[in-house]
């Protein structure tokens, strides 16, 4: 563990506040697959998993990401084309391809490819399928619900990854207690006494002013810390730089299975 590479997870907000100091909170990549992200609209939280997307794939290459994001946004746009994001209603065929990659390496085990699978607007995306299922008696919800519950419990061990993007982190989102297997948790913006006691439990969450990009993460192994994910001054090179990697990746991988 010692030589694991690590990822940038943000960075400490008063040194950056106070002297514009950035300095970084690093976390594994492999011991912390899972992230949990929340906050109000307008909180940051785009903005934080694009730095945060963008440090990983600075550290890890390699690794393959599938993007799901249901509410079609801005912010994942320049995605449109790549061969692993998905959006609006094809975000279920997107979390299912994730599952079956991830119960091919378990049962397998000779997969030893790194991957992510990053779901924007999480409960927007699980309410319109249990709608859906209502109109049309089908189990669509109850069909994600338990593939990212089983990815949370068991995909560390065989370097599948989540992150969770949501306004409200309430259990009923994931089922059999899965919530407790994020390895990182990142609260933005004002939360509510509410809120910091359903995703931050027993832990003394400060009552600062927190602005866009800013709040609190805790993640195993280390005590809670305030921090900050700045605005990327060049938006638009740095999601460029994205695509590049992920696209360089994929054509990678696809080379090898020739």
């Amino acid at each position: 563990m010692g030589n694991e590479k690590k990822s940038v997870f943000g960075y400490l907000k008063e040194p950056y506040q106070k002297y514009g100091l950035a300095v970084p909170v690093k976390l594994g990549i492999a011991s912390h697959p899972h992230a949990l992200i929340t906050g109000s609209s307008g909180s940051g939280k785009s903005q934080a998993v694009l730095f945060l997307l963008g440090k990983l794939l600075q550290a890890a290459p390699d690794i393959e990401v599938h993007v799901c994001d249901f509410k079609n946004s801005e912010d994942f746009s320049f995605l449109k084309g790549y061969a692993h994001y998905y959006s609006g209603e094809d975000c279920y065929a997107g979390v299912l391809n994730y599952y079956s990659l991830f119960c091919g390496a378990r049962q397998g085990g000779t997969d030893k490819k790194r991957r992510l699978l990053i779901c924007d607007e999480y409960p927007a995306f699980l309410n319109y399928l249990q709608m859906k299922d209502k109109a049309g008696k089908t189990k669509k919800a109850h069909d994600i619900l338990g593939a990212v519950a089983e990815i949370l419990m068991l995909g560390r061990g065989i370097e599948s990854g989540i992150w969770i993007v949501t306004q409200r982190a309430d259990s009923s989102l994931f089922s059999n207690g899965a919530r407790d297997n994020f390895m990182a948790v990142i609260g933005l913006g004002k939360m509510s006494k509410e809120q910091k006691g359903m995703v931050f439990p027993g832990e003394e969450i400060p009552d600062g002013v927190f602005q866009a990009g800013e709040g609190m993460l805790l993640a195993d192994g280390m005590e809670a810390v305030t921090v900050k994910y700045p605005l990327i001054q060049d938006a638009q090179e740095w999601k460029r730089h994205i695509r590049r990697i992920l696209e360089t990746a994929d054509r990678r991988h696809m080379s090898g299975r020739e």
